[in-house]
């Protein structure tokens, strides 16, 4: 069962711890501004704001340039006061130290051979940011100025940029992004007429012709995505609805027939009366039919059944005798062998060789293989039963409609089908929860299930007249029964159930080979296999970028240190 839960937690919950000593920050606006020269070079100046929720020691800005261009003369500032600056790299870091501030940073630089002139214009490619950058930006927005007022300027933004760029009066391009993810690339292109670059020599061919591709390009692949996206809007969402149909139904088809195994097995029992039920099922193996795990704990009660069955006879609080080794059951024997042998010696066990041999983690390996071998017999005795409804039909089902619910959130999510793609999300883990927990009991097993409840409602109360009227078989059992369920009230029901029985007849066990051994109080015994169950638990052994998107290789980003 851990295991699931695991699994469980593991899709449902995915955990990226921050690291140590990083610092808390956001950067909710950022405004560049690109002023082309006549001679090509490119004067950048760059504001940004910096939210920080912790200590820092400064900014830091990296700048990729494309194949060619080179970043000279960066500074960078605060209130007009010039801040230290280290290089490394592509790296740049500006020095300011504070806490939980909101500060204003200027950084200035050049790029040199950053454009490119053509016969019919001059070109700015370039890349502020790309998929290297970590740091998601709240607000962005790029300005590029020609050195002089232009009457023909073509631009085209890509990625994050795209479709994103207008043309001002001055022939000024601002290219406002809003917020930008990080990971995200965002090229802006514009090229302006070559007479405004006189200081720049010209290449052969013209560039114009690309950009209107490009733009024509864009505008394809866009009514191609609002085609795309209206489709899959209305036929991922009718398979969904589907989908989601199909679920209800399943899940009120399953509600149904449990509710009507509850009414069914109710009506059975109100007209036996109380009983304690008896079934062919050892009581270990009940127990781990109830409790859906066999652990540590439920050796107590396994070996106070021993103890009820003649093969075991209890000498004290903690010393125990093996009487017979002719046992009933598979598990039985391997108990026996586990506590009397492997942990006691001379066919007698006790509590305090338990605690110890436990503590020793020299033993844990052997004591470990013992008890899974343990658990796996008392799950085989259990799977001889027909206790559960066969699900495998149903489950098929689910993994389909779950394996589609994933497919149509991918294919949301490609188009920011938002609430779309989260509706899917939740079918698909709807549908994996209920795969990996799905395990219903039939009408057999919610009888059974209910008959013990029964008892434990009883057990609540301690009705002394349906003591009495119980057989010596069947105090015995619930006794057993509470120990392994590890009952609230054990001990104060256990101090009755002694006083009853030595007011009945202190010697009536006699005849079963028991003894005296009822009066022996359980709450130690299960407290000693808890005991046990903790040292087992203690001993148990524990379980760059190289690249960039943006254009020419050039991008960067944005943090702190």
């Amino acid at each position: 069962m851990k295991w699931k839960l695991l699994l469980v937690a593991l899709l449902t919950f995915i955990l990226f711890p921050a690291p140590a000593g990083a610092v808390d920050f956001t950067i909710p606006n950022v405004q560049i501004n690109a002023q082309l020269q006549p001679d090509g070079t490119v004067l950048v100046n760059e504001q940004h704001t910096y939210e920080f929720d912790s200590k820092f020691n400064g900014i830091i800005r990296e700048i990729k340039p494309i194949t060619g261009a080179s970043i000279v003369q960066f500074e960078a500032y605060e209130n007009g006061n010039r801040l230290k600056v280290e290089k490394k790299n592509d790296e740049y870091r500006a020095h300011r130290k504070g806490k939980k501030e909101t500060i204003d940073f200027e950084l200035r630089y050049q790029i040199k051979d950053g454009m490119k002139k053509y016969e019919d214009g001059a070109e700015f490619y370039w890349p502020f940011f790309d998929d290297r950058n970590e740091t998601d930006y709240g607000n962005m927005t790029i300005s590029v100025t020609p050195p002089d007022r232009a009457n023909n300027a073509s631009f085209l933004g890509y990625h994050s940029a795209e479709n994103k760029g207008s043309l001002q009066e001055d022939g000024s391009v601002v290219f406002a992004l809003g917020e930008v993810d990080s990971g995200e690339n965002g090229d802006i292109r514009v090229v302006y007429e070559s007479s405004l670059f006189p200081g720049m020599k010209a290449m052969d061919g013209k560039i114009r012709p690309d950009v209107e591709a490009d733009r024509k390009l864009q505008e394809i692949e866009r009514a191609k995505y609002a085609a795309n996206r209206e489709r899959t809007k209305t036929f991922g969402g009718i398979t969904l609805g589907a989908g989601l149909l199909i679920v209800v139904l399943i899940s009120a088809v399953v509600r149904s027939r449990k509710n009507r195994y509850v009414k069914d097995a109710q009506a059975q029992i109100s007209s036996h009366g109380f009983f304690v039920p008896a079934y062919d099922m050892s009581l270990p193996a009940t127990l781990f039919f109830k409790k859906g795990a066999a652990t540590v704990e439920l050796m107590s009660a396994a070996l106070l059944d021993l103890v009820r069955k003649g093969y075991v006879r209890q000498l004290s609080d903690e010393k125990f005798e093996l009487v017979d080794a002719n046992v009933d059951h598979d598990h039985e024997q391997q108990l026996i062998q586990l506590l009397f042998f492997q942990v006691g010696s001379n066919e007698r066990f006790t509590l305090s060789q338990l605690k110890a041999y436990t503590k020793d983690e020299k033993n844990y390996d052997t004591f470990q293989n013992s008890f899974t071998i343990w658990q796996q017999l008392l799950k085989h005795e259990m799977k001889q039963y027909d206790l559960k409804e066969s699900s495998a039909r149903l489950r098929w089902i689910l993994a389909l409609l779950g394996l589609a619910g994933v497919t149509l959130a991918i294919f949301f999510g490609a188009y920011d089908l938002y609430i779309l793609m989260f509706t899917a999300i939740i079918l698909a883990l709807y549908n994996l929860v209920f795969i990996l927990f799905y395990s219903p009991h039939n009408f057999a097993g919610i009888l059974m299930l209910m008959e013990w409840m029964q008892v434990e409602n009883w057990m609540n109360d301690m009705n002394t007249e349906k003591w009495e009227a119980l057989s010596t078989d069947d105090r015995f059992r619930v006794l057993v029964y509470g120990v392994g369920i590890k009952h609230p009230e054990l001990e104060s029901y256990y101090e009755e159930f002694a006083s009853i029985q030595k007011r009945l007849n202190q010697n009536q066990y006699a005849d079963n080979g028991i003894g005296g051994s009822l009066v022996y109080n359980p709450v130690f015994l299960s407290g000693s296999f808890n005991q046990a169950s903790s040292n087992v638990s203690s001993n148990a052994p524990s379980s760059s970028s190289s690249g960039g998107g943006g254009t020419g290789g050039g991008g960067g980003g944005s943090g702190a240190f």
